[in-house]
């Protein structure tokens, strides 16, 4: 059956989500990740995965975020405990990650996740000869393309399937220099940046910039197809969302795997995801190809 992760909320909601019929946490470590609503203090890490572990859910570490030469001791260090906890994974987007464990001979299941570029299933076997054990989808691509690459590819893989989508990565900190730049010294590094009356959200956080989809993606319609061609898990993603109307979300995802092929309940599920999302809701690209043509 098809996993379900979500991130690891803050520690006053961490039981309440512990309650919830899903198989683990994505869990971001302070300065060492980016785009979610509560991070982990590193000296606080073995007691959270010991505690996660301890009520029967999967563990994996986010490295999501772009990092410099001068981040490559500390990044090290911080692997090299990650060795030595009992943890399922680490999730990464720089290269560098994949490197250093394999350098120092790190035990650590690695997946890869590589915002836009992962859409094809020659991508995934290339990383999983370098042996990267599963890896995480393009939000860029359909469901008909995502069966199609689980098909063709022996590597196991999820997809984010609710959630503001990730449009642009900057390692510049646009925001404060934008500011700086206008000699204004107190902002926000929290934005809506509007574009023809679309409100994108633009963050800066930890030396970076990112800039995210104006609507929230709800693929509830489309989880009983993932199902039903053993996609191995999908993500649901909280950041910059309520956390108890998302805990709401989880709920109705968790209820399609009891019984996805019931048209009217799927139909009711996800009139519940949208009531319980504060922004409009869209299926992004799961049923709309993506379509670049070079004058």
């Amino acid at each position: 059956m098809t996993k379900i992760y979500v991130p690891l909320p803050k520690k006053k909601y961490t039981d309440f989500y512990l309650e919830q019929n899903i198989d683990g946490f994505f869990l971001g470590i302070e300065k060492f990740s980016i785009n979610f609503n509560s991070y982990v203090k590193e000296e606080d890490l073995k007691d959270t995965i010991d505690y996660i572990k301890n009520n029967n859910k999967e563990v994996y570490i986010s490295f999501n975020k772009l990092f410099l030469q001068k981040d490559v001791d500390k990044i090290t260090k911080l692997l090299l405990k990650i060795n030595e906890l009992n943890v399922d994974g680490v999730i990464f987007c720089d290269a560098a990650i994949y490197e250093i464990v394999k350098e120092n001979g790190l035990n650590i299941n690695l997946i890869i996740d590589s915002y836009h570029v992962i859409n094809n299933y020659k991508t995934f076997d290339f990383w999983l000869k370098k042996g990267v054990k599963k890896g995480i989808l393009s939000t860029e691509i359909t469901i008909n393309e995502m069966i199609e690459i689980n098909n063709k590819s022996d590597m196991k893989f999820g997809s984010y399937l609710y959630g503001y989508l990730n449009m642009i990565t900057s390692s510049r900190s646009l925001i404060s220099n934008y500011f700086k730049h206008k000699k204004i010294t107190e902002y926000n590094n929290k934005l809506l940046m509007e574009v023809n009356d679309e409100k994108y959200p633009i963050v800066e956080e930890n030396d970076e910039t990112n800039i995210f989809s104006s609507k929230v993606l709800n693929g509830i319609k489309y989880f009983p197809e993932l199902i039903e061609n053993n996609i191995d898990f999908i993500i649901l993603n909280d950041y910059l969302l309520d956390p108890i109307k998302f805990y709401n979300v989880i709920e109705a995802f968790t209820a399609i795997r009891r019984n996805y092929a019931d048209k009217e309940f799927l139909n009711k599920l996800d009139e519940v995801v949208k009531l319980n999302t504060e922004y409009d809701t869209y299926d992004a690209f799961l049923n709309k190809k993506t379509i670049y043509k070079v004058k």
